[in-house]
């Protein structure tokens, strides 16, 4: 039987198994303390972005690749090793339905989980580093989750109850580039390295971000250095709220 004491750590995707689909490429990473997780999902293959210095140089063909990217956060539940992820931000908007996994281990101690309510598999990869502490954060009018390990961070930032992205996909690909597309961008899921107080991104839904130090600590809470849609630069000062103690 899995329980939520289980799910704690940094799981990186190693495939999924779909009717009709298989991916064994795109960078996704999941990190969970205590009841808290977040969750990206970077495909390998992204647009170039020579000459481009923010995504308002992009084309809206580029625009869309990138938006085949995934990012979510909010807690789970774990129930006869069942774990219901809920979905508190979404990169993509509301989901359409709930998103839940029957969980086991296999012979290898890799993490399977098989869909409830729709017919896919995938399998996670425990990671070395430990996680250590998770938050929700606020801040300008974003919320969201922050989960650290000794060396890595994984940091969504977004808006509850977003809308569905999948007009501005669809405008996207008739290559036109929608109005509503820049405050789509405001929201970021990032994971990146974490060493002495300091996290550099290594993947993230803007990817003129990655490479740069995006997050600090400080006494207060944690300030993140972002750019905006237009590449100018968003310093959001994150504060810490709402957060329970969870013993390991």
């Amino acid at each position: 039987m899995i329980g939520s004491g289980d799910l704690q750590g940094h799981w990186q995707r190693i495939w999924l198994r779909a009717p009709g689909r298989e991916d064994e490429t795109t960078r996704v990473h999941w990190m969970q303390f205590g009841p808290l997780y977040a969750d990206i999902r970077i495909p390998l293959d992204r647009p170039t972005l020579d000459g481009a210095k923010a995504l308002c140089d992009l084309t809206p063909a580029q625009l869309a690749s990138l938006m085949a990217a995934e990012g979510f956060a909010g807690t789970i539940t774990v129930v006869d090793s069942i774990c219901t992820w809920a979905r508190d931000i979404n990169w993509h908007g509301t989901p359409d339905g709930v998103d839940a996994g029957l969980m086991s281990f296999d012979v290898a101690g890799d993490l399977v989980e098989d869909g409830v309510h729709a017919e896919y598999a995938e399998l996670w990869r425990s990671q070395p580093a430990k996680t250590t502490a998770a938050h929700r954060v606020q801040g300008k009018g974003l919320e969201g989750v922050l989960v650290l390990s000794q060396n890595q961070f994984l940091l969504a930032l977004g808006t509850p109850d977003l809308p569905n992205s999948a007009p501005l996909i669809a405008a996207l690909r008739e290559g036109t580039q929608p109005d509503a597309l820049p405050a789509h961008f405001a929201s970021h899921y990032i994971l990146g390295d974490w060493d002495q107080g300091i996290g550099t991104a290594r993947l993230a839904t803007n990817p003129f971000l990655e490479g740069r130090q995006v997050l600090t600590a400080t006494a207060q809470g944690f300030v993140a250095e972002l750019a905006d849609f237009y590449g100018a630069p968003h310093r959001i000062e994150l504060q810490i709220y709402a957060v329970p103690h969870w013993a390991r």
